[in-house]
């Protein structure tokens, strides 16, 4: 492109390889197949990308996010977009592995007992919904007293459960999972807004912690997920990596304390003491947030 030529998108001078006002590319010429792929995977797979880059500083406890707090933020990949990607690729390794693995063979139904004297779990007054598992069957308790329309949709729910050992019911679960982490993360930050309400942080702050702490999360089920797989693949490394990948899950609420010690620069004892209430919160929404979530996907399977 020679200089003097407009910007085929705004119209603006060009003087170079890319235009000085909306910074499109000079050249413009209809991309082959082959360029068209790598733009679209060359963000994700390029080692000198923002993505690597922002890997790199998610593994250091709160780094990432005191750094794009404190403007750092060209060279990194936008937080949500991260969470995002994060996310779909442990979800996508989840759904492959259950794939693989299949669901499980009922066992053999074991010799019926006299039972005339014993109510049966379905039939009992105070029986609530509920699902067991034993020896890879599952089956539906539910409660006589339910609502009709609402008997009936877990009752269809129910059939297609233990017809298939739970596989619908889990991956139905692992699709709408994404979903319920998007209204519980929100919810965990506006605690972490009540933790610090005198730091006159704003509550995109506390929200923006989270969705880090949350990729680092999901980060740890891939990489270990992966260490596991190939750990199949040969038995002598199954032992280790098992050891590692429980060093990795028992170091993430030590990573939890470790950020919120960088990001918000408080002391050990005060920091300790929030941290404390955080996990007694956290738990307390993410069990309600799980049950409405198993409930809601019953229902709706």
């Amino acid at each position: 492109m020679t200089n003097g030529a407009e910007c085929k998108n705004c119209g603006v001078t060009l003087a170079g390889r890319y235009c000085s006002a909306c910074g499109q590319p000079a050249d413009v010429r209809v991309p082959s197949f082959g360029h068209l792929l790598l733009d679209a995977l060359g963000d994700a797979f390029s080692f000198d990308s923002r993505v690597w880059r922002s890997l790199g500083a998610l593994v250091l406890p709160g780094r990432l996010t005191r750094r794009f707090l404190e403007g750092q933020r060209a060279k990194y990949t936008p937080p949500f977009r991260l969470y995002v990607v994060t996310t779909l690729v442990f979800f996508a390794l989840f759904s492959i592995g259950r794939m693989m693995t299949g669901p499980p063979k009922p066992a053999s139904s074991p010799p019926e007992e006299n039972t005339a004297d014993e109510p049966s779990p379905a039939t009992t007054e105070d029986e609530q919904f509920g699902i067991d598992v034993k020896n890879g069957r599952w089956n539906c308790n539910l409660d006589k007293n339910l609502p009709p329309p609402m008997r009936a949709r877990l009752v269809a729910a129910c059939e297609r459960i233990e017809a298939d050992s739970g596989a619908s019911f889990m991956r139905a679960l692992a699709e709408h999972f994404p979903v319920m982490m998007l209204f519980f993360i929100p919810a965990i930050a506006g605690l972490m807004k009540l933790l610090y309400a005198f730091s006159r942080r704003k509550y995109v702050e506390h929200l923006l912690f989270f969705v880090h702490v949350h990729t680092f999360f999901f980060l740890t089920g891939v990489v270990t997920t992966l260490a596991l797989r190939a750990a199949g693949l040969v038995p002598f490394l199954t032992s280790p990596v098992r050891a590692v990948t429980f060093v990795a899950w028992l170091y993430f609420p030590i990573y939890v304390y470790l950020a919120m010690r960088y990001v918000y620069r408080q002391g050990r004892v005060l920091t300790a003491v929030k941290y404390v209430a955080l996990w007694g919160g956290y738990f307390v929404a993410f069990l309600a947030s799980l049950s409405g979530l198993l409930i809601y996907t019953a229902v709706t399977l």
